[in-house]
């Protein structure tokens, strides 16, 4: 038996949604509880909690005829992807998963150097992971990586500034519309 999936509104082009899948076109849009802590997003125009647009890279998660999941904020964000007219365009990038072993991975919005590297004078900026999850099975795609690094710069004087560089290596990746931080010893990273 042959079933026609109805075409979501289009309105909500763009908007990837995690209850869409093939056997529910019109699903909720994807949940991100850093921006609304009830994980609710909105069509509003300044929400971009569940805007994936393009020149971003996300890795699929899965396929089911039309459709195609990519891990989107801890989550599978469905979007119609039709063979015949396809919206999004394959390409070869990193990405990173966590390490064999780890049931999920802290993610960062900055990238800190460790503790050790701050020299005398200069407050320890503390390393908080944001409330997201990346969890075992999960993948992102890489894009830089880094040494963590501080700039204190408390006051207009040029002189009293200081940039702290560290040895802990982070990698920056796409997780959900913003881009994140992982550190490398976190994850594995591969070429896909």
């Amino acid at each position: 038996m042959t079933r026609t999936i109805p075409q979501p509104p289009a309105r909500r082009t763009g908007r990837p949604r995690s209850g869409c899948t093939p056997s529910r076109a019109r699903g909720t849009l994807v949940k991100d509880i850093g921006k609304h802590p009830t994980g609710q997003s909105t069509f509003s125009v300044y929400d971009h909690a569940a805007r994936a647009v393009t020149g971003q890279r996300y890795v699929v998660a899965e396929r089911r005829g039309d459709w195609t999941a990519i891990w989107y904020l801890g989550q599978k964000a469905w979007f119609r992807n039709p063979g015949s007219a396809p919206v999004a365009v394959p390409s070869r990038t990193r990405m990173a998963t966590p390490r064999p072993g780890l049931d999920s991975v802290p993610v960062y919005g900055r990238a800190y150097p460790e503790a050790a590297a701050y020299p005398p004078g200069v407050a320890v900026q503390p390393l908080v992971p944001l409330q997201y999850t990346f969890a075992a099975g999960q993948s992102y795609t890489v894009g830089l990586t880094t040494t963590g690094e501080f700039y204190k710069a408390t006051t207009f004087d040029t002189t009293q500034h200081r940039v702290v560089r560290g040895t802990q290596e982070y990698h920056q990746i796409q997780f959900g519309h913003r881009v994140m931080f992982v550190r490398s010893e976190d994850v594995v990273v591969t070429e896909a």
